[in-house]
Protein backbone atom coordinates (compact mmCIF):
# COMPACT_ATOMS: atom_id res chain seq x y z
CA UNK A 1 0.00 0.00 0.00
CA UNK A 2 2.89 2.33 0.69
CA UNK A 3 4.06 1.99 -2.89
CA UNK A 4 0.56 2.69 -4.20
CA UNK A 5 0.13 5.79 -2.03
CA UNK A 6 3.58 7.05 -3.02
CA UNK A 7 2.81 6.57 -6.71
CA UNK A 8 -0.57 8.28 -6.32
CA UNK A 9 0.99 11.28 -4.62
CA UNK A 10 3.77 11.64 -7.18
CA UNK A 11 1.42 11.13 -10.16
CA UNK A 12 -1.60 13.06 -8.95
CA UNK A 13 -1.58 15.20 -12.07
CA UNK A 14 -2.46 12.10 -14.13
CA UNK A 15 -5.86 11.72 -12.43
CA UNK A 16 -8.57 12.72 -14.90
CA UNK A 17 -11.24 14.98 -13.39
CA UNK A 18 -14.04 12.74 -14.66
CA UNK A 19 -12.47 9.48 -13.41
CA UNK A 20 -13.45 8.05 -10.00
CA UNK A 21 -10.62 8.21 -7.48
CA UNK A 22 -11.25 4.61 -6.34
CA UNK A 23 -10.81 3.21 -9.85
CA UNK A 24 -7.65 5.24 -10.36
CA UNK A 25 -6.24 3.96 -7.05
CA UNK A 26 -7.23 0.35 -7.87
CA UNK A 27 -5.30 0.74 -11.13
CA UNK A 28 -2.24 1.96 -9.26
CA UNK A 29 -2.50 -0.87 -6.71
CA UNK A 30 -2.96 -3.41 -9.52
CA UNK A 31 0.12 -2.17 -11.36
CA UNK A 32 2.18 -2.14 -8.17
CA UNK A 33 1.02 -5.70 -7.47
CA UNK A 34 1.99 -6.82 -10.99
CA UNK A 35 5.41 -5.20 -10.55
CA UNK A 36 5.85 -7.10 -7.28
CA UNK A 37 4.83 -10.40 -8.90
CA UNK A 38 7.38 -9.89 -11.68
CA UNK A 39 10.08 -9.09 -9.12
CA UNK A 40 9.20 -12.18 -7.10
CA UNK A 41 9.44 -14.27 -10.24
CA UNK A 42 12.92 -12.95 -10.94
CA UNK A 43 14.01 -13.57 -7.35
CA UNK A 44 12.56 -17.09 -7.40
CA UNK A 45 14.52 -17.96 -10.53
CA UNK A 46 17.72 -16.69 -8.97
CA UNK A 47 17.50 -18.07 -5.46
CA UNK A 48 14.98 -20.93 -5.16
CA UNK A 49 14.11 -23.00 -8.20
CA UNK A 50 10.77 -24.82 -8.06
CA UNK A 51 12.44 -28.21 -8.16
CA UNK A 52 14.03 -27.62 -4.76
CA UNK A 53 10.60 -27.69 -3.10
CA UNK A 54 9.91 -31.16 -4.48
CA UNK A 55 12.75 -32.59 -2.39
CA UNK A 56 11.27 -31.54 0.93
CA UNK A 57 10.75 -34.69 3.00
CA UNK A 58 8.01 -33.61 5.40
CA UNK A 59 4.43 -34.94 5.60
CA UNK A 60 3.04 -32.12 3.47
CA UNK A 61 4.95 -33.13 0.35
CA UNK A 62 1.80 -33.79 -1.71
CA UNK A 63 0.37 -30.43 -0.68
CA UNK A 64 3.62 -28.75 -1.68
CA UNK A 65 3.47 -30.33 -5.13
CA UNK A 66 -0.10 -29.14 -5.62
CA UNK A 67 0.93 -25.67 -4.55
CA UNK A 68 3.79 -25.58 -7.05
CA UNK A 69 1.49 -26.85 -9.82
CA UNK A 70 -0.97 -24.08 -9.07
CA UNK A 71 1.81 -21.51 -9.13
CA UNK A 72 3.07 -22.80 -12.48
CA UNK A 73 -0.43 -22.63 -13.93
CA UNK A 74 -0.89 -19.11 -12.54
CA UNK A 75 2.41 -17.96 -14.08
CA UNK A 76 1.50 -19.61 -17.39
CA UNK A 77 -1.63 -17.48 -17.70
CA UNK A 78 -1.34 -14.46 -19.97
CA UNK A 79 -1.15 -11.25 -17.97
CA UNK A 80 -4.62 -10.12 -19.12
CA UNK A 81 -6.21 -13.31 -17.77
CA UNK A 82 -4.23 -13.12 -14.53
CA UNK A 83 -5.40 -9.55 -13.99
CA UNK A 84 -9.04 -10.48 -14.64
CA UNK A 85 -8.91 -13.45 -12.26
CA UNK A 86 -7.11 -11.42 -9.60
CA UNK A 87 -9.48 -8.46 -9.71
CA UNK A 88 -12.73 -10.44 -9.80
CA UNK A 89 -12.00 -13.67 -7.92
CA UNK A 90 -9.31 -12.58 -5.48
CA UNK A 91 -10.09 -8.89 -4.88
CA UNK A 92 -13.85 -9.39 -5.18
CA UNK A 93 -14.52 -6.50 -7.55
CA UNK A 94 -17.59 -6.46 -9.75
CA UNK A 95 -17.19 -7.11 -13.46
CA UNK A 96 -17.95 -3.45 -14.16
CA UNK A 97 -15.28 -2.20 -11.72
CA UNK A 98 -12.69 -4.66 -12.98
CA UNK A 99 -13.43 -3.78 -16.62
CA UNK A 100 -13.05 -0.08 -15.78
CA UNK A 101 -9.71 -0.64 -14.05
CA UNK A 102 -8.40 -2.79 -16.92
CA UNK A 103 -9.83 -0.28 -19.41
CA UNK A 104 -11.63 -2.98 -21.45
CA UNK A 105 -15.31 -3.69 -22.23
CA UNK A 106 -17.16 -5.99 -19.84
CA UNK A 107 -17.43 -8.67 -22.55
CA UNK A 108 -13.66 -8.73 -22.94
CA UNK A 109 -13.23 -9.04 -19.18
CA UNK A 110 -15.77 -11.88 -19.07
CA UNK A 111 -13.99 -13.85 -21.79
CA UNK A 112 -10.57 -13.33 -20.18
CA UNK A 113 -11.97 -14.45 -16.86
CA UNK A 114 -13.56 -17.56 -18.37
CA UNK A 115 -10.34 -18.53 -20.17
CA UNK A 116 -8.33 -17.89 -17.00
CA UNK A 117 -10.63 -20.04 -14.87
CA UNK A 118 -10.52 -22.84 -17.42
CA UNK A 119 -6.73 -22.77 -17.60
CA UNK A 120 -6.39 -22.85 -13.81
CA UNK A 121 -8.77 -25.80 -13.46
Amino acid sequence: MQIAVERALTRGAQLRPDAPLSSWMFGIVRNAWLDELRARGRRARLFAPEESAERIGDASRARTRICWRCRRRWRALPEEQRAAVALVLIEGLSYKEAAHIMEVPIGTLTSRLARGREALQ
